[in-house]
């Protein structure tokens, strides 16, 4: 219960440590505009995990800068998403309102932290676009490809 308002779930990295709000509490905590909002608690919670457990793997991840955040949550927002029933992938989609290609440059730390829920829109839309998704993340999480910029 210590986790700050607007996060539901953690992975500390340095202790490789994942702390999860319960599923009561975290549906206190949910938005009811919030881009997982259609979810029901248990599917909500078990995405959650998920999400948190892409971050655990992907871990040791190579990086070029000293943090690659962007291509980190981009992997669990993408994992977290292709964990859904195909039924509430529609509904992620129909709800993301997003009309017409996602652009690498709409995937910055500046809109993962301003407005988390339009990156997980954002990270869904591109991968999409991808012709092989799956190889497209796999190159993300061997470092071979990053959404990152370093510091400017």
């Amino acid at each position: 219960e210590t986790i700050k308002d607007g996060c539901v779930a953690l992975y500390h990295c340095d202790d490789d440590v994942i702390r999860v709000l319960p599923p009561d509490l975290m549906q206190r905590r949910r938005d009811a505009d919030a881009a997982f909002a259609h979810l029901g608690i248990e599917a909500y919670f078990k995405s959650v995990i998920v999400h948190e457990v892409a971050h655990a793997a992907n871990a040791g991840t190579p990086c070029p800068y000293e943090s690659c955040v962007v291509a980190d949550q981009y992997v669990a927002y993408a994992t977290q998403i292709m964990s859904l029933k195909p039924e509430d992938q529609t509904a992620f989609v129909e709800r993301s309102n997003l009309d017409g290609p996602v652009l690498a440059e709409e995937l910055s730390a500046v809109i993962l932290f301003m407005a988390p829920d339009l990156f997980a829109q954002n990270v869904w839309a591109h991968l999409q676009q991808q012709d092989a998704p799956c190889d497209y993340i796999g190159a993300l999480t061997r470092g071979r490809l990053t959404l990152d910029q370093g510091r400017l």
